[in-house]
Order: structure tokens, then sequence, then C-alpha cells
């Protein structure tokens, strides 16, 4: 077999190049995007708020990697979108963590002093002790982060098929006995994977700031104001279904079921 592939230049003028025509030219989705960064800044940076410093730490992490998440679906290499979303949905799972006891900063900020303080940490850090904080608020935000951070690895956060054999095709024949067969590095713009990763940038936005709402005590969001979340919720179903050409039945995060439309 055969192996052939572009080089480090290539690779970068390729996505410099579709990076620029999304400056240029949004993708058809890039709209939401705007519309959840304006709401991070709405809800969390325009005024002060009781939240832990290290818990803050963690949450303004979480938004700078969603923000990491979006520039590399604007680079067209959309499949680290999800190692990155992953890392955002992470760090907004650690916040919350940190403000449920305040000896957990401690256990966050020690990792790496010794053997015993990295088993530690491992043992309280994880996505699954956080869904236990959020099933009592709303188990339905429970199940979709635990929905996002497994679609997450199924579809790029790890080399897994979902997340390389998408796309991988045919090329044709190459000669008299060889079949030739690419694996796309980088999408175009405004194609179709652009704005289905865009979607997960949103999906998972709409997680990390559920998450960052619940570390601050008694955050408007989550009382009188979550018929707020909900109507974001709602706008971005109509437009994952606006991609998709078709209602979706779901359950998890919807960008899941969206599929490409048949060339």
């Amino acid at each position: 077999m055969q192996m052939t592939a572009g080089t480090l230049s290539e690779y970068l003028v390729a996505t410099n190049k579709v990076a620029q025509g999304h400056a240029t030219s949004p993708p058809q989705l890039m709209h939401m995007v705007d519309e959840m960064d304006a709401f991070f800044h709405r809800e969390f940076f325009s005024k002060p708020l009781e939240i832990a410093p290290i818990a803050a730490v963690l949450a303004m992490n979480a938004y700078t990697a969603l923000l990491g998440a979006v520039r590399e679906a604007l680079s067209g290499h959309v499949v680290l979108v999800f190692p990155v979303a992953r890392a955002a949905l992470e760090s907004a799972c650690y916040a919350l963590l940190v403000s449920e006891h305040e000896v957990n900063a401690d256990v966050w900020l020690n990792r790496n002093l010794s053997i015993g303080d990295l088993k530690a940490c491992r043992k309280l850090f994880t996505v699954e002790n956080a869904i236990k904080i959020l099933k009592p608020i709303q188990p339905e935000m429970a199940e979709y982060v635990r929905g996002l951070h497994e679609a997450s690895i199924d579809y790029g956060a790890h080399p897994n098929p979902l997340g390389i054999m998408s796309h991988f095709g045919p090329t044709g024949l190459q000669g008299d006995d060889e079949f030739g067969y690419s694996l796309t590095g980088v999408q175009g713009h405004d194609s179709w994977h652009v704005n289905r990763e865009l979607l997960v940038c949103v999906e998972t936005g709409q997680a990390v700031a559920f998450l960052i709402a619940a570390s601050i005590p008694g955050h408007p969001l989550l009382n009188e104001r979550l018929k707020d979340f909900d109507d974001w919720m709602a706008t971005k179903n109509q437009m994952a279904e606006s991609l998709n050409g078709a209602a979706l039945e779901y359950t998890g995060p919807m960008y899941s079921y969206v599929r490409p439309p048949h060339p």
C-alpha cells in the first residue's frame, strides 16, 4: 500500500485559506456562534459574580477552550473540534466540582505534588461526579452533559471510527489494478462539516454555560431566568433541524443525529 500526504506548509496554507474565507464570508451557522458568545458575555463577563477563585479560573478556561473549538471549525480541520470541545466541557465540570466544596480546589491545585495527590485528583475530578451534582438541579442537563462527553469521544476526541471514517472515501482507480482512497484533513469553506462542527461548538457551549451558572450560588439563569436558557436551546434546535433538512428525533446532543445531505 502506498500512502501520500500533503506537507506542513500545504496544510497551513489550506487552513489559513479556509479561515480567511470564513472571515470574509461567514459560514451558514456562524450567527449561532456569535449568539453563544454574546450569551456568555451577558451572563458571566459583564458584572461581578459570587464564584470561587479556582472555579472562576476553570470557567474561564472552559470558555477559551470553546473559542479554540470554534477556531478549529473555521480553519476547516474540523475533526480537532472534538478534543477541544471535550476539554471545554471537562473544565466547566471541574468548575462545578470546585464550587461544591472549598477543599476541592486544593485537591485540584495539588494534583502533581505526589502520586497520592494525583490519584485523589483523578478520583474526584471526573465528568461523572459533576453529573451527580447536576442531577438534582436539572436531570435533563445532567444527561445532556453525559451525552456530549461520550459523543465527543466517538467523533474525534479519541481516534474512533466515527471521527475518522466520515472523512474517508474512494477516489477511484489508480492505474490498472489499484484503487485509491483519501482521508480529508481540511474541509472547505462553508461546507456541511464546518457547519455541523459549529453546531457541536454551540451545543457544547450551552452545556458549559449551564455548568458555569450552576457553579455560581443563586445565578438567575438557573432560577428566575431559566426560560432564557430554554429559549436559547429551542433556537439552536430549530437551526439543527434546518441543517439536517428534516425534523429530528433525538436524545442527547442533536449533532449526533444530523446527517449530511445525499449527493
